[in-house]
């Protein structure tokens, strides 16, 4: 008899999960609940018989939203899961709730955000309020090697293990387009100083000449505020820097990664890329700082490129590299790429990881002592 999982996955992890649960279908029972947040910009998915589509008519702060919320833990409790797997916070009420109703000790939460200190500009409602679950939970899965070990330092005696993402698809990369001997650095994701655009902006803007014509900056991502002020004048009257800052359509995306030539991420801190997840599934190779969170994922100078973090001259060095190159050091590049990621995130290595992960949980094992990798 199958195991009964009931999965939960907000609008904003939702890409994440698709790739998964359907396949975890095959070996366990699973309820899945996608909850679409009032306000949500992202496309909704179409009904149907994989999981349960359950749209907010209250954005999460509201009180109003616990009604909901009770219907929808109640009607979980009455599938008899032998877990529940939540990649949804809903701030400030849903998990309160949730252990009031559920044993906390069966909840795995899907820790894309262990460290709101650094993962984005947070009040101090929302960083207490991940700390309150995150010391409560039975079991946090996280998505990178170096997530796990700051982990267990932030959550001393918290049970945590790396199980990584699946590249993320957004379909083929139909369009793409033939930008002869230039090469295409790609910025995607929230535009903002705290994840450093102004480094590699600084590191562009000052490529020689004969660099720059051979060179196209492509930004794609939310801007505003000061940000977006401070940076549309350092952007101003160079033709070779394409913006669009405002939220990404999931329509746009194949063609940017499919048609760019690298993706640069200047970040100062990360746990997990989305954004580099998006790439290796197009086969885009990764400009990136020398943080732990990167170094995990690039080997520097033969999968994609690491610099000094917070320096623009280092990158700017490591972009006129990419820009001399030639179409066979390119090819071996991606060549790299495309066998590192079939080795370590194709969809049967990472589902092999993830029921290794879930069967341990459900009969009460420790994964920490287990081997979950060859």
């Amino acid at each position: 008899m199958k195991k009964r999982i009931v999965w939960i996955t907000p609008d904003y992890f939702y890409d994440v999960d698709w790739p998964i649960v359907g396949q975890l279908k095959d070996y366990y029972d699973i309820r899945w609940y996608v909850i679409w947040g009032k306000g949500s910009l992202r496309a909704q998915p179409n009904d149907s018989n994989i999981f349960k589509l359950v749209n907010s008519p209250y954005r999460y702060r509201d009180i109003r939203v616990m009604k909901l919320y009770y219907s929808l833990i109640k009607e979980m409790k009455s599938f008899k899961p032998d877990m529940i797997y939540n990649g949804f916070s809903g701030i400030p009420f849903f998990y309160p709730l949730l252990f009031c109703m559920f044993d906390r000790k069966k909840i795995m939460h899907e820790g894309h955000e262990i460290d709101p200190y650094v993962s984005v500009v947070h009040d101090k409602l929302t960083v207490s309020y991940v700390q309150y679950y995150l010391r409560r939970v039975g079991y946090t899965q996280v998505f990178s090697k170096h997530a796990e070990q700051k982990f267990h330092i932030l959550y001393p005696g918290q049970k945590c293990t790396y199980v990584p993402m699946v590249p993320k698809d957004f379909g083929p990369a139909t369009k793409v387009i033939d930008h002869g001997d230039r090469t295409v650095f790609l910025f995607f994701g929230s535009v903002r100083s705290t994840k450093r655009f102004d480094v590699l902006l600084e590191a562009f803007l000052g490529l020689d000449n004969e660099y720059s014509k051979k060179a196209e900056l492509w930004v794609y991502g939310k801007c505003d505020g000061e940000d977006r002020v401070k940076f549309d004048q350092m952007i101003e009257g160079h033709d070779n820097i394409k913006t669009m800052f405002d939220f990404v359509p999931d329509e746009m995306v194949p063609e940017l990664f499919g048609s760019s030539s690298y993706l640069v991420q200047p970040y100062q801190q990360i746990m997990q890329s989305g954004p580099m997840m998006i790439a290796y599934n197009y086969n885009l190779p990764v400009i990136a700082t020398n943080i732990e969170g990167f170094k995990e994922r690039i080997d520097n100078g033969k999968n994609g490129y690491l610099f000094e973090t917070n320096n623009p001259d280092d990158l700017k060095r490591v972009l006129e590299i990419c820009i001399d190159q030639s179409k066979d050091e390119y090819y071996n590049i991606k060549e790299n790429l495309k066998y590192f990621v079939e080795q370590e995130y194709s969809p049967n290595v990472v589902i092999k990881k993830y029921c290794d992960m879930l069967d341990c949980f459900i009969s009460s094992c420790n994964p920490i002592n287990i081997v979950l990798y060859e």
